[in-house]
């Protein structure tokens, strides 16, 4: 999947720089050739406990706040992709930009939503460690896609709030480092310890649909579009963007790893790689079933 997230980026955005964190032992030396990449690989964090920390799930994405190349950075998962040239929005004299715009809670809200505890925090319990933290009024995100400053948490207090949860069942949610980073930057732009802005630029079809991003197909084939009408981030989480998932959505996605077969290979070409792709998937599934 980094393939796609990377063929889109040096499509849209060719001179950005780019960092490639890598969370295990396997080769990447291919995509450091074809996209003149860095690599910063969580084996070699200088801290065990850091190491510790991030290895084997999505924490992983954390090594670029600590240990990364760049001051001020965009952070985005595998199954997202550079959805037309968005750097103009990057707004780097925040200290955090929120890859959305809506706020998820009115600020008069007088009960504690469902999912609020479920994909981030109770802000019941969270009481217990930070009294004076306001629930409400925020815009909540995925942390598939944001920007920020290096070190803009400290991996002090970090480690500090990781305690909490192990003190405490219940008081974040099971989405990996999601929960953290959310209660972080919101509290802290409460405290006034850093500046933090919002813009509308992560799009999850399953949030705003498939429309606007069929639209910007038109005309286009199975290629990258040249004119994207709102340039964003379009992150594919839950439902992975495999075409041999008929309830997942994958035209985007699929236009972009063709984009990465394609530069090396014929149109036909690039495609039977992703069938290829597509079958070892496929096949993986069927073992893991059986083993079962």
């Amino acid at each position: 999947m980094v393939q796609a997230t990377l063929a889109s980026m040096r499509h849209y955005s060719p001179d950005v720089p780019v960092c490639l964190i890598v969370d295990g032992e396997f080769d990447v030396s291919d995509l450091v050739k074809e996209y003149d990449l860095r690599v910063l690989r969580v084996s070699e964090l200088p801290a065990q406990e850091m190491r510790t920390l991030v290895s084997g799930s999505g924490r992983a994405k954390l090594a670029a706040m600590w240990e990364g190349p760049f001051e001020y950075y965009v952070w985005l998962d595998s199954d997202a992709i550079v959805w037309g040239d968005f750097t103009p929005q990057v707004c780097a004299d925040v200290d955090f930009q929120i890859f959305w715009s809506e706020i998820s809670i009115p600020p008069d809200a007088q009960e504690v939503p469902g999912w609020l505890a479920h994909f981030y925090f109770d802000p019941q319990k969270l009481r217990r460690f930070d009294a004076e933290f306001e629930w409400r009024g925020n815009a909540y995100f995925s942390s598939g896609a944001f920007a920020c400053k290096r070190n803009v948490i400290p991996f002090e207090k970090w480690m500090e709030a990781e305690l909490w949860g192990k003190e405490t069942p219940g008081l974040f949610g099971d989405f990996s480092e999601q929960p953290l980073l959310n209660y972080f930057v919101h509290s802290m732009s409460q405290r006034g310890e850093i500046r933090i802005g919002r813009s509308n630029l992560q799009h999850i079809w399953n949030h705003h649909g498939k429309g606007e991003l069929m639209r910007d197909c038109l005309g286009a084939g199975w290629y990258l579009p040249a004119k994207i009408r709102r340039p964003r981030v379009a992150h594919f989480c839950g439902r992975k963007p495999l075409l041999s998932d008929p309830k997942a959505f994958s035209r985007p996605f699929t236009i972009a790893r063709l984009e990465h077969h394609r530069r090396r290979r014929s149109n036909l070409g690039a495609w039977l790689a992703i069938m290829n792709e597509e079958a070892r998937v496929l096949l993986g599934k069927v073992k893991g079933r059986f083993s079962r």
